[in-house]
This record gives structure tokens, C-alpha cells and sequence, in this order.
């Protein structure tokens, strides 16, 4: 299996499982915006994601015009959310806020799933 077909299984199916999680118990969802206020909290998260990035980003960084550029762009994203909650947290915990009883998230998990889909689909087939 190709290294991209390999990161695009884990992302999908993480993002099936995560988003879907979060749909069917409402209480993931308030345990992490309220999580999101604690400092150390957020350093380990910034932390865990700048590194989940960057070995994303060192290990696949592939601009093609196919699929395959939604796995770098995952890689750049989360780089870039990693560095965001180190340097920048107070900004984050901002934005985590007003999006904290948004209407729209609901569908976003669902969004989030059916992309999910679709990444393993290609990871699998690809």
C-alpha cells in the first residue's frame, strides 16, 4: 500500500469515527470546548498536533492535481492548527468560543463523516 493510500485510510476513518462519536454523545462535544479553556490542555493539544503535522507534512507533501492533495493539505492544516495553539492560544481559545454553541455544528461532523467516506474510499480502492 502507498504511502498516501496509508495516511488516507487513517484520516478517513478517523474522521468517520471521531465526528460520529461526537454526533451520538453530545457530551464529547462540551467536554471539549470546555477543555479548550485549560491551558495545559491546550499546550499538550498544540503540541500533539504541531507534531502530528509535521510528520504528515515530512513524510507526504505531494501538490498533484488528483485526490492525493487532500492528504498534504490535512498535513499543512494541521501544522499550521499546531502552531496556531502554541504561539497564538488566546486567539484560539477565541475563535473556540464563538463557534462553541453554533448552530451549524452539527452538520459539520456530518460533513466531516462524509468526507471521511470518501478519503477511505480512495485510500482503499486508490
Amino acid at each position: 500500500m502507498a504511502l498516501v493510500n496509508y495516511l488516507a485510510t487513517i484520516w478517513g476513518i478517523a474522521l468517520v469515527i471521531i465526528p460520529f462519536a461526537m454526533l451520538l454523545n453530545e457530551k464529547y462535544i462540551k467536554i471539549l470546548f470546555a477543555e479548550a479553556k485549560n491551558d495545559t490542555t491546550m499546550f499538550f493539544w498544540g503540541v500533539l498536533t504541531t507534531i502530528i503535522g509535521l510528520a504528515m507534512v515530512l513524510s507526504y507533501n505531494t501538490w498533484t492535481s488528483s485526490w492525493q492533495i487532500i492528504i498534504t493539505i490535512f498535513g499543512w492544516l494541521s501544522l499550521i492548527k499546531g502552531l496556531a495553539i502554541l504561539f497564538v492560544p488566546e486567539y484560539i481559545k477565541n475563535w473556540t468560543k464563538k463557534i462553541e454553541n453554533a448552530s451549524f455544528l452539527q452538520y459539520a461532523l456530518v460533513v466531516a463523516i462524509l468526507l471521511g467516506l470518501v478519503i477511505t474510499y480512495f485510500g482503499f480502492t486508490a
